[in-house]
């Protein structure tokens, strides 16, 4: 997918769809994301040891992410097109079925990069992408 950055990040607990795995490589995360992305309709958590997360829900082209300090915090959602109107449906992995406002989606690579990001940078947001406080 996104193997080209040839960094070594740290050891991160990775929940797609409420089963759980481990990811102790860059390559391993590579070959976890490019297996989930088959999926059109996901909900995935990134979890750092440290103690930030990050979640991606997708549901086929569109997508936003979700950035927690700490368990239990509100936390920060992306920041994609300010004057996007109306909501789209994820599915959470509890089968349960959520809309949130599509001025929250950003593009799917820029997701998947953020992923990668996080996990080299051991938890740490991506700048790249704007975010906003909920």
């Amino acid at each position: 997918m996104l193997l080209a950055w040839g960094l070594r990040g740290t050891a991160m607990e990775i929940t797609f769809n409420g089963v759980v795995e481990r990811v102790d490589t860059l390559g391993a995360l590579d070959t976890a994301l490019d297996r989930f992305d088959h999926e059109p309709m996901f909900e995935l958590w990134l979890v750092a040891d440290s103690g930030p997360s990050l979640s991606m829900l997708r549901n086929g082209e569109d997508a936003w992410l979700m950035y927690l300090h700490f368990n239990g915090d509100a936390g920060m959602v992306s920041k994609g097109d300010p004057d996007a109107e109306g909501v789209g449906s994820y599915r959470l992995s509890n089968g349960q079925v959520d809309e949130y406002p599509r001025s929250w989606f950003v593009d799917l690579e820029q997701c998947y990069k953020a992923l990668f990001y996080f996990f080299v940078n051991d938890g740490r947001k991506y700048e790249q992408i704007e975010w906003q406080e909920v």
